[in-house]
């Protein structure tokens, strides 16, 4: 008697069946899903992300052969360094009046977390960021930060300013003296010229004109001097640390809408609701 060995197979599931077989239970584990985005929507904040552009400051004075020579008032590197410092950023809450991070209030904790820099394209620039609940208090908090930034820039260029105008002030009353001695010495070639008897030119003759030569040396270089100082007072050679344009902040919350919530949590909803009613099955099959 020969024993017959049956092969028992576990039917093929039909996912497309399932599913359209549990489409009720699916669409409701959906619209679950739907009401969580809605309560998700209210307890969540809006909040806005204000940008602005600065442009680091630079002060350029001439060398010894008249030549400007431009020196930032602090390098790319270093200034994103410090305005990502925390203390900085302490700082500047400070500035407007609000608390420590951390203590409860919403504002400071949202603006210490966020307020950073980033390099910009052009070595003299860097991007600055933060989110606040309304637009005005982002604007607000970019201003405050940049006025806090540039404290320092700022003394640095007044000073440097000051020491240029003063420059500027001597070579233009040392240029105003020797011109006036070196009219003065060209009146008395002039009328040692005009006067006279000698033919040739005499042992005083020949001193004065070597002082007019020597004067006029000065003169050329002075002049030099005065012209270079003027154009690196210039606001196109020297300027402060300011920001490019006005801080942009969208009309619109960065954080999504309502909608985005209850269509995000529908769709993750009839995802969850397919894998269980899959995996129910599965489990069933075995």
């Amino acid at each position: 008697m020969s024993i017959t060995r049956t092969d028992v197979q576990t039917p093929t599931l039909d996912p497309t069946h399932l599913l359209t077989k549990s489409f009720k239970v699916i669409l409701l584990v959906g619209f679950i899903g739907a009401l969580l985005g809605l309560l998700a929507s209210q307890v969540t904040h809006p909040h806005w992300v204000a940008k602005m552009a600065i442009q680091l400051g630079q002060v350029s004075t001439p060398d010894a052969k008249g030549s400007l020579v431009s020196q930032p008032l602090e390098n790319q590197l270093t200034a994103i360094e410090r305005y990502n410092l925390p203390s900085f950023r302490l700082q500047v809450l400070h500035d407007l009046g609000l608390p420590n991070p951390d203590t409860g209030n919403r504002d400071s904790d949202l603006f210490f977390k966020s307020l950073k820099a980033m390099a910009g394209r052009s070595p003299n620039l860097i991007n600055v960021e933060v989110s606040g609940y309304s637009r005005e208090a982002a604007t607000a908090t970019l201003e405050a930060a940049l006025k806090t930034f540039s404290v320092q820039h700022q003394l640095l260029f007044d000073q440097a300013m000051s020491d240029m105008r003063r420059n500027e002030a001597v070579a233009q009353d040392k240029l105003a003296t020797v011109q006036r001695d070196y009219a003065r010495i060209g009146e008395t070639l002039k009328s040692s010229a005009t006067s006279g008897a000698v033919a040739s030119a005499t042992a005083r003759d020949v001193l004065a004109s070597n002082t007019a030569s020597l004067i006029n040396a000065q003169v050329l270089e002075l002049q030099q001097q005065v012209a270079s100082n003027h154009e690196a007072l210039g606001p196109l050679r020297s300027y402060p640390t300011k920001a490019m344009g006005p801080t942009y902040v969208p009309m619109h919350a960065s954080t999504p809408g309502a909608a985005a919530f209850i269509a995000a949590g529908f769709v993750l909803g009839l995802m969850l609701g397919a894998g269980l009613v899959l995996f129910k099955a599965s489990i069933r099959a075995q």
